[in-house]
């Protein structure tokens, strides 16, 4: 059974872009159903065990490539998740570069 994109999520951003501002980190995402297609990600980095909110990004899923992402062409970055089973892992993509990896496990 395909996993849904709903839920909360756990695990771990590890950043790609070495002697830069960009931290490994722990993160858990909240993802609900926005409006029409969407999904609204809100976005937390754990920090001494507590959620430091970073933001909200919506989400599209692209059913050709079995893939859920977002994008910002002002400012040149590009989010995918891809689910399996109770896996998600993904990547950020800021102005051509690989900035982050991402991977998640769902929460029950």
């Amino acid at each position: 059974m395909a996993q849904t994109f709903e839920g909360v999520w756990k695990g771990t951003s590890i950043c790609q872009v070495k002697n830069s501002s960009c931290q490994d980190e722990n993160n858990v995402y909240y993802i609900s159903k926005g409006a029409g297609k969407t999904y609204e990600v809100k976005g937390y980095k754990i920090i001494d065990g507590k959620e430091d909110f970073m933001g909200t990004i919506m989400f599209a899923y692209d059913e050709k490539r079995d893939v859920y992402i977002s994008g910002d062409k002002d400012a040149g970055a590009k989010w995918e998740f891809k689910i399996t089973n109770n896996t998600m892992k993904g990547t950020l993509v800021s102005k051509g570069i690989l900035y982050r990896i991402v991977e998640l496990k769902k929460e029950n």
